[in-house]
């Protein structure tokens, strides 16, 4: 950690120990209300104290515990005092949600200055003319939705967003979330689509769109809805037959595109990414690789520090290496 970002770790801890202390108002005003809220309860029976009191007195030593219980719930208070005591305690409550929701925007909101801050240092070694974004936001390019995948109601969020060049060539990644697809004529708000969408611009052009879906894949897209619009494709390549379902509305293009060495390749990237989809569009690859990487808030709790950046940059950004490099080999 460089001095640099002591400011940062320093005002992360004060922001965390806000928090607890929110929760420890919260906690405490609730159990005192559930308390008050039994007294109530009591004053709202038919039975008078000195009844009660006979109860409690007339309980065997050998239940002691039961006659503890039931003085907890006996009080001399009005109704109106009861009722003052409950409001109370519920504001009390009430404050420390109050606080703790802001102390929680605020410090995803210091995480993404912090990226923003010291990413491109780890980043300028391996990629050039980058432009890098941490926050999550909506989508500025939407090649799902520009591919009929996606209906324009559900647009899908990003974070950790990266542009830039490596090995001269143009490629883009980022975290994405998706709040629903259509899949035969059903659509929710549930996530569907989730993981890291990498983009590849390749060396020569094509006007076709070429989508292969992992038959195992939980990034479900709709398969009625591309079967009308589509050609159903049986690769040559055995194992990728196997392993993707293919669509496309040019089969010149994906047979130029899905050559035995493309076909080899895409196999070998299985083994360390075993749930990927992959499209090919106007000239670029798109690889969209099933992850739970998008908002990791335990992440918080480590130390801000360029170890940090280094295994975050490395879990978002390996992948992109991976597949350019495989491209180009």
């Amino acid at each position: 950690m460089t001095k640099r970002m002591l400011l940062y770790e320093a005002a992360k801890i004060l922001l965390l120990f806000a928090e607890l202390a929110c929760v420890g108002v919260i906690c405490f005003g609730l159990i005192r209300l559930l308390g008050y809220t039994s007294k109530l309860a009591f004053i709202l029976t038919p039975f008078t104290y000195d009844q009660m009191m006979n109860v409690v007195d007339s309980v065997p030593d050998k239940l002691s515990f039961m006659r503890r219980f039931l003085l907890f719930f006996m009080t001399r208070m009005t109704k109106q005092q009861v009722i003052s005591q409950m409001i109370r305690y519920a504001l009390t409550a009430f404050m420390g949600i109050a606080v703790l929701i802001p102390c929680r925007y605020v410090l995803r909101y210091l995480e993404c200055l912090f990226k923003q801050r010291f990413m491109p240092d780890v980043l300028e070694k391996t990629f050039t003319d980058f432009t890098y974004t941490a926050k999550q936001m909506a989508a500025r390019e939407e090649p799902l939705v520009e591919m009929g995948l996606l209906s324009r109601a559900e647009r899908y969020y990003t974070a950790n967003s990266l542009e830039g060049l490596y090995r001269d060539c143009w490629i883009a990644s980022q975290e994405i979330a998706c709040g629903g697809v259509y899949r035969d004529n059903y659509a929710s708000h549930r996530v569907k689509v989730r993981g890291q969408w990498l983009t590849i611009r390749l060396n020569y052009e094509f006007n076709g769109t070429v989508i292969l879906e992992g038959k195992n894949t939980k990034n479900r897209f709709t398969h009625r809805a591309l079967a009308g619009k589509m050609t159903e494709l049986v690769v040559d390549h055995e194992e990728l037959a196997f392993r993707f379902t293919c669509y496309t509305d040019s089969v010149d293009d994906a047979k130029m595109l899905l050559t035995v060495d493309m076909a080899d390749k895409l196999i070998s990237m299985l083994d360390r990414y075993p749930d990927i989809c992959v499209f090919f569009r106007q000239g670029c690859m798109h690889v969209l690789i099933r992850r739970k990487s998008f908002n990791r808030r335990w992440e918080l709790a480590c130390p801000f520090c360029y170890p940090q950046l280094r295994r975050e940059a490395a879990r978002l950004y390996g992948p992109i290496l991976d597949f350019t490099d495989l491209l180009l080999k």
